[in-house]
């Protein structure tokens, strides 16, 4: 039996979703309330609590005493997937996710120095689709979540001049389910056909693969922030990149019955009725191309960010800002994936391609304060996609978003404040694949135009609460 070429039709499948999962515009920026309801234009005027230390670290010498902001933001994406070739449209079936935050800040009074802690979730993806949804060969289910931990330190070097940072600890758990199509996979001994040449029919699933894997990293976010006269204040942060090494990350292979049978006349020269399930399960045998126990190591490059924004405070009770945000994935190009275990063995590694560029976003935000104590806020963002026509793919059908927000701020008491703001995502929907793209493969030159097969529609709604706690 050729079980290289079975193994390697397989194993290819396998490990393509590493990179997707990485190679989307996955940012996070629900990280605290007030940010959310501003449409994250808080760089040049950040908001008055510890969630400072993400979005301008040098700003938090403007608090006061001791600080605690806590909160979390539910996600809930919606979308699907219409297929050229039949006409059914496949939604998706995302679960619902809540990024915690959480910010801890010291500045004395009357002192030019503030400390602090924020833990915080800038990047993370989930994507799920339904059992009978065609891409699901490419990716049925992917989960990321990296949690960021960041000690701050920020001083006033000149009268309304600050600076601050420190340094980021990352941690990060990567999972994925796919399915492996049987109509794809070479015939043992079937001098180059298919098992769907034979009859198989497309989307006949004989297996899955799941992955799970962890890794850490280290990285540093830095800012500045300032006043210019009593109306204007300007800022700018850099969030820096951090390698995440995915080392012996685990794979599992599980069969999944067909119950069908061979007919007359087959390659295997075996009676009509045979099983097939029979056939293909030494493939997943000990020390077998799809064994159990087998690990993988990559590596997940988080992008750099860079955000700078200025805001006018002139008005009677209101702030009006304006920020631009960068963010780095043009520095996921490829990836490259290493097998240790039988499929190593067999020079089954890979490299996947996705060619990103860099996402640039427009943020504006409004608040102002009322009489009554409470503070309105609105927003609106735009984002750039980062992925190119051929890399719109089922882990995330990246695609330029248009971000609406709302929020308001009331206190309860002297020393508590309750933050909750919406976020509407909106998109116009982007043509994509469901297929994959790796060195080597047939797929590596094909166009977006070769690639697409559908057309995928995406929004989200984001509702988000945090407690300010001053003490």
């Amino acid at each position: 039996m050729n079980l290289d070429r079975l193994s390697r039709c397989l194993l290819l499948a396998a490990l393509v979703a590493p990179a997707a999962v990485e190679a989307q515009g996955f940012g996070l920026n629900e990280i605290g309330s007030c940010a959310v309801a501003r449409g994250f234009a808080v760089t040049g005027v950040p908001c008055n609590d510890p969630s400072e230390i993400y979005w301008n670290p040098a700003a938090t010498t403007g608090l006061q005493g001791w600080g605690l902001y806590v909160g979390a933001a539910a996600v809930q994406v919606n979308g699907g997937f219409n297929a050229d070739s039949t006409g059914r449209s496949y939604p998706g079936d995302v679960p619902v996710k809540f990024p915690p935050h959480i910010f801890l800040n010291y500045t004395p009074k009357g002192s030019k120095w503030a400390i602090g802690i924020g833990s915080y979730v800038p990047y993370g993806l989930v994507s799920q689709w339904k059992p009978d949804f065609p891409g699901r060969f490419e990716a049925q289910y992917a989960s990321l979540s990296s949690d960021y931990i960041q000690p701050n330190i920020a001083y006033r070097f000149a009268p309304g001049w600050s600076i601050g940072g420190g340094p980021v600890f990352g941690v990060s758990h990567v999972e994925l389910r796919q399915g492996i199509d049987l109509a794809t996979v070479p015939v043992p001994g079937g001098g180059g056909a298919t098992f769907g040449q034979l009859g198989i029919p497309v989307g006949t699933q004989f297996a899955s693969a799941d992955l799970k894997g962890d890794a850490t990293a280290w990285g540093f976010n830095v800012g500045i922030h300032g006043k210019i006269g009593a109306d204007w204040q300007i800022g700018a942060r850099y969030l820096s990149e951090l390698k995440f090494k995915y080392k012996d990350a685990d794979v599992q292979f599980t069969q999944q019955l067909t119950n069908l049978v061979l007919a007359a006349g087959n390659p295997y020269g075996l009676p009509a009725g045979t099983p097939l399930d029979g056939l293909l399960s030494p493939q997943f045998a000990p020390g077998a191309p799809l064994s159990a126990g087998q690990t993988v190591n990559t590596e997940i490059d988080h992008p750099a960010q860079f955000q700078a924004g200025i805001g006018y405070t002139g008005l009677t009770n209101t702030t009006i800002s304006v920020d631009y945000a960068w963010i780095d994935y043009k520095s996921f190009n490829s990836l490259a994936v290493d097998f240790v275990g039988p499929a190593n063995d067999a020079g089954f590694s890979r490299t996947l391609i996705e060619d990103y560029k860099a996402s640039n976003s427009v943020r504006f935000g409004v608040e102002h304060a009322f009489a009554a104590g409470f503070r309105g806020r609105v927003g609106f963002d735009w984002v750039s996609s980062p992925a190119p026509d051929e890399s719109v793919t089922p882990l995330l059908p990246d695609m330029d978003r248009r971000n609406y927000t709302v929020g308001i701020g009331l206190p309860v008491g002297a020393s508590y404040t309750l933050d909750a703001s919406f976020l509407h995502v909106d998109t116009d929907g982007r043509r994509g694949r469901i297929i994959s793209r790796t060195v080597g493969s047939p797929q590596e030159g094909m166009t977006a135009d070769q690639l697409n097969s559908g057309f995928y529609t995406l929004n989200a709604n984001v509702f988000s609460l945090s407690l300010k706690v001053n003490f």
